[in-house]
């Protein structure tokens, strides 16, 4: 079992993820969320349709403005603006917001920007962010956001949050460490590799982490990564949630997702 305890602030510190940002790096992971072969950078596009109607079902105010936080290419936008008066998109990626700007609908506004730093602007009905994209930032940032999409909601607003369950980001953490050769290339360089992976576990701070080590044909030195991830209990979640201002906190068991590994949560701005 890989288990650690450390000082939380050197597991956020530079470098804490992968710089899906890096143009390479953007280009190369579009492939992987346009990729209909696995539920890996996005889901496939029956389960982005099922989970789009599930929204749309549970968020029945004819024609309301939509903020999605993390839009990778648009899928979502894709399904869901039709049935909006707005949908604005941010991400850090340039290659998915370009895609999502060359394909996405004519009511869909995708913006290149860290959802860190941005403008949310609004009033928004409807702020969502989806796929465990909300562990992946240091609880501080965690809880600005969850600040910032509360600011951003009209009154009654309503907050979507999937979250990845404790149990599963744990057991990434605890993981055997593991090597990959990408004899074609693959996420991390064009050209042929190998990677290995250690994953820990930091128990007392509940975050996973886990170490790239990327040899690549033709280079001396090892390109090295992290991936760092908050584990947060649902009642961890609900308690931000009230934190940062939400009320009606609700956990939808009945969201269609491959697996099991996240939890939808959603709470309302009060009106």
């Amino acid at each position: 079992m890989n288990t650690r305890s450390c000082d939380i602030s050197s597991l956020w510190g530079d470098g804490y993820k992968i710089p899906w940002n890096d143009p390479a790096f953007s280009a190369r992971i579009l492939k992987e969320h346009l990729s209909q072969a696995h539920d890996l950078a996005s889901r496939k596009r029956a389960f982005v349709e099922t989970q789009s109607a599930w929204i749309a079902d549970h968020f029945p105010v004819p024609k309301p403005t939509v903020l999605d936080l993390g839009c990778g290419p648009g899928l979502y936008a894709q399904i869901l603006a039709s049935r909006c008066a707005r949908y604005v998109g941010l991400d850090f990626s340039p290659a998915s917001i370009d895609h999502a700007r060359r394909n996405g609908p004519a009511n869909g506004e995708f913006r290149l920007a860290d959802v860190t730093e941005a403008d949310f602007g609004g009033p928004f009905n409807l702020v969502m962010m989806l796929y465990g994209e909300f562990n992946v930032f240091p609880p501080a940032q965690a809880r600005a956001l969850l600040a910032k999409a509360h600011d951003a909601l009209a009154p009654g607003g309503l907050l979507l949050v999937e979250r990845q369950r404790f149990a599963a980001v744990r057991d990434v953490g605890r993981g055997a460490d593991s090597e990959v050769r990408a004899p074609g290339g693959g996420l991390f360089a064009d050209a042929p590799y190998v990677c290995l992976t250690e994953n820990r576990w930091f128990e007392e701070e509940g975050v996973a982490q886990q170490r790239f080590f990327v040899r690549v044909e033709g280079r001396t030195e090892p390109l090295r990564y992290r991936s760092t991830t908050k584990a947060w209990t649902g009642e961890e979640m609900a308690a931000l949630l009230r934190e940062a201002g939400l009320c009606g906190v609700t956990v939808h068991p009945d969201w269609p997702q491959p697996g099991g590994d996240m939890a939808l949560v959603t709470a309302r701005k009060p009106s």
